[in-house]
């Protein structure tokens, strides 16, 4: 999917997503060694429709995140955008997006957000309403990818504020 085209959401595919995550990770730690690989996103959280991407964040210390980035770009990822501790890809590109790859700073703010965000739709099944009713909303009107998830962005605020979960 091109970033400018609408978002379409599918049924939850869960398990078929954590197997395409499990592969990916392996791939991605064959090229940067030993490295922390995260599945995020709604294709990590059963029963949730998602966007038939699998998003993985990749956890680097703080002086490695652009060098890691750089070095997947170099193995055939599709390096998209970068700002500090955080650069992000597509495979096999962004015209035809299977995986999106994040690589964060795996001491920052941003990891730890985007894992307890994650980990709060596993486990709190009152906050997956209105997630689901923020994410159908978005994908009818939002004009691609960078609209879809500022249209999210409210209420993935909210959810994390909400969440007894401690600061990642």
């Amino acid at each position: 999917m091109a970033s400018d085209e609408r978002v379409t959401l599918v049924s939850s595919e869960h398990e078929h997503w954590t197997r395409l995550a499990a592969r990916m990770a392996t791939l991605i730690s064959e090229h940067l060694g030993p490295v922390a690989v995260e599945h995020i996103g709604s294709t990590a959280v059963p029963g949730i429709p998602a966007k038939p991407v699998v998003d993985l964040a990749v956890g680097v210390p703080a002086e490695r995140v652009l060098r890691s980035a750089k070095k997947l770009a170099s193995c055939g990822f599709d390096l998209e955008g970068e700002r500090p501790g955080h650069a992000w890809l597509s495979y096999p590109d962004r015209s035809a997006r299977s995986f999106v790859i994040h690589v964060f700073d795996v001491q920052g703010a941003e990891w730890g957000r985007r894992l307890r965000f994650r980990d709060i739709l596993i486990a709190e099944d009152r906050q997956r309403p209105k997630y689901l009713a923020v994410k159908h909303q978005a994908a009818a009107v939002a004009e691609g990818w960078g609209e879809y998830t500022r249209a999210k962005a409210a209420v993935v605020a909210e959810i994390l504020g909400d969440s007894a979960h401690p600061e990642g």
